[in-house]
């Protein structure tokens, strides 16, 4: 199904791309300029003046908006001529933007088709600079700077932009791209030309925040595959550390309700119940979380048993978190060909033997389970499930 959509996708691109074929470049990694996005936009104008459906609306704080099928654009005259300026453009399903991309396009899509000097997206936990391209950047002259980041929430990227500062007679204007993105794909496009006019000192400010969003590394995005799911490693060791926010880092196997309440503060809920063995487990709940804690006859610890999240203050594996996608989470992951008309895919393994990575699928509600071999005879089992294509809850259990 997804690969259908992929190709249906492609076709669209290149039919709705045909009318502003003109103006966009040649070589789509460029660097983004204020030209080409003065190009796109000025394109749209010329097809919405040569359109007999495009609808324009004076607005009350001035200006107009236009709207050309499912394409909006913001124009800075109440009437729409050859020589309105476009202030900013918002492209429906139909239109491809000026790099070719649609709503509904990926982040690796967009990703790709611009300058990206950190694949990996090394940044910080909330953040990530893609580049900075300032050849055109000549200190006290006429010059451009072209640069590119993303803002994410752990693995979700919810924000890419793009900008170019250009040193203008009156200042500094900032033109943009920016897509929005709601579990990996844009949901919005918004192209804007001459958004602001700063100060030079503003916007060299502007540009060093991004110069030194480069140099943090503490955080990366782990890779992510639909089409080759096997070149991706299986849930491994490594994978059993979890997040509580962008510093506090806890390993599964290493929990202690010390650890615990120094990270998520002391627990709500705290009870002790006596198994028929006479050891204990210990419950300790926070909003969202559980943990239950292994303790001996004599009420010393022995280890961890399970950890249950439902809500979003843990990031679980690879920075799996509650409200993830289910192909967000399995294209993380070592993955067979997914087909969805199967009420069961082995991603990998027999599904028995661990390791293995199970699905069952169902049209509203799925099921993930990966089991991982830790030694001495242990095995930690994740399981995860999904109501609607949206992950609710997940278990890490250790048996």
């Amino acid at each position: 199904m997804k690969k259908l959509f992929c190709l249906l996708l492609s076709l669209a691109m290149l039919l709705s791309s045909a009318a502003l074929a003109e103006d966009v470049p040649v070589d789509e990694n460029a660097a983004l300029t204020r030209e080409e996005i003065e190009l796109y936009l000025n394109g749209l104008g010329r097809a919405a003046l040569e359109a007999e459906d495009a609808v324009v609306t004076p607005l009350a704080q001035g200006g107009a908006e236009v709207r050309l099928n499912e394409t909006v654009f913001e124009i800075s005259d109440e009437t729409l001529t050859e020589s309105s300026a476009i202030v900013a453009a918002y492209p429906g399903d139909d239109q491809a933007d000026l790099r070719g991309l649609f709503l509904g396009s990926s982040l690796e899509e967009v990703l790709a088709v611009y300058p990206n000097n950190n694949p990996r997206l090394n940044g910080s936990y909330y953040d990530a600079a893609l580049f900075i391209d300032d050849t055109l950047f000549i200190a006290g002259e006429k010059s451009e700077v072209s640069a590119g980041y993303v803002l994410r929430q752990g693995q979700q990227a919810y924000l890419v932009a793009y900008e170019v500062y250009s040193w203008q007679p009156d200042g500094v204007s900032v033109s943009s791209v920016t897509y929005l993105l709601e579990n990996g794909y844009v949901e919005s496009i918004r192209i804007a030309m001459d958004d602001e006019i700063l100060e030079e000192a503003e916007a060299r400010e502007k540009i060093q925040e991004i110069r030194e969003m480069q140099e943090i590394s503490e955080y990366f995005a782990y890779p992510v595959s639909m089409d080759n799911g096997e070149a991706l490693a299986p849930f491994e060791r490594e994978d059993l550390a979890l997040r509580a926010n962008a510093s506090d880092v806890l390993d599964f196997l290493d929990l202690t309700a010390e650890g615990l309440t120094d990270v998520l503060g002391p627990a709500p809920v705290d009870e002790w119940t006596e198994d028929s063995d006479g050891s204990f487990l210990r419950l300790l709940q926070w909003e969202g979380v559980s943990v239950y804690l292994r303790y001996n006859a004599q009420r010393q610890f022995t280890g961890v048993g399970s950890l249950t999240v439902n809500d979003v203050n843990l990031d679980g594996p690879r920075g799996v978190r509650v409200s993830d996608s289910l192909d967000s989470v399995i294209y993380r992951f070592r993955h067979a060909e997914i087909l969805y008309a199967d009420d069961t895919v082995l991603l990998y393994g027999d599904g028995q033997t661990v390791p293995y990575g199970a699905l069952v699928y169902t049209p509203e509600n799925a099921e993930v389970t990966y089991a991982l071999s830790v030694g001495e005879g242990r095995t930690v089992v994740w399981h995860m499930t999904f109501v609607i294509g949206e992950l609710q809850s997940m278990t890490l259990a250790l048996q």
